[in-house]
């Protein structure tokens, strides 16, 4: 009889055991999820932002070029400068904000309020861009200003470059060396684009700018797809 009650009592204890295991068991995958997920957050907001404060510096380059242009404007002509640098200013202002913005909460939101809030951040872009041609077409600049404008920007990218080797010198020397080789390439790139801009004549300029979106769009690119790599290689 005692055999008999021993032996069911070892049955209920491993019941027992057995029925507690679960929830021991969820609780420690939900802290392996908790503690990848804070892991992963950096490396998606960088991804996610980096670019858009890089993009901020060229607004403000931007700025400061026309504003040196605008200068050699008087009366009505300047009136109507000042006025559109005033427009360019705010948009600049409101693309900061959004930014900003998206660096304090991003790792707070979801892949699709992140992807929404980089859309937002490129429709920005693109409206500053548009302003900004308006604004030289109309105050009728000289190719000379609109090379400085194109220049400034282009000095902003390498910029941005130069903060990408930094981050990719402090990964290991197995990982480092194909990124530095391919920043090295879109550098040699921005420095192919300032050499066509600076010698640009007035006959060609707009063949010239055509070329520049171009440009533009694939630096764009290539400069995500780098940082991307950086961000993954510090995993």
């Amino acid at each position: 009889m005692k055999l008999r009650f021993s032996t069911v009592a070892l049955a209920l204890l491993t019941q027992a055991a057995l029925l507690s295991a679960p929830p021991a068991l969820a609780q420690n995958a939900e802290a392996q999820a908790a503690s990848a997920a804070t892991q992963k957050e950096p490396s998606k907001v960088h991804q996610a932002l980096a670019w858009s404060q890089d993009r901020l510096a060229q607004l403000d380059a931007n700025i400061t070029a026309l504003e040196k242009d605008a200068s050699r404007l008087r009366d009505e002509a300047r009136t109507k400068a000042d006025a559109a640098l005033a427009d360019l200013r705010k948009q600049r202002d409101a693309y900061r904000r959004r930014a900003q913005d998206a660096a304090v909460n991003a790792k707070d939101w979801s892949d699709a309020q992140i992807a929404e809030a980089r859309q937002a951040l490129d429709n920005d872009w693109a409206t500053f861009q548009a302003a900004r041609d308006k604004y030289l077409e109309e105050s009728k600049a000289s190719t000379a200003t609109q090379r400085a404008v194109l220049e400034a920007e282009l000095n902003a990218q390498q910029k941005a470059l130069a903060g990408l080797r930094a981050d990719a010198a402090k990964l290991a020397a197995d990982q480092r060396a194909a990124i530095e080789g391919r920043i090295a390439a879109l550098n040699a790139d921005v420095e192919e684009t300032k050499a066509r801009v600076s010698k640009a004549s007035a006959e060609v300029w707009e063949t010239t700018k055509k070329s520049y979106g171009e440009a533009q769009r694939l630096f764009s690119e290539t400069y995500a797809s780098i940082r991307q790599s950086i961000d993954e290689a510090k995993k």
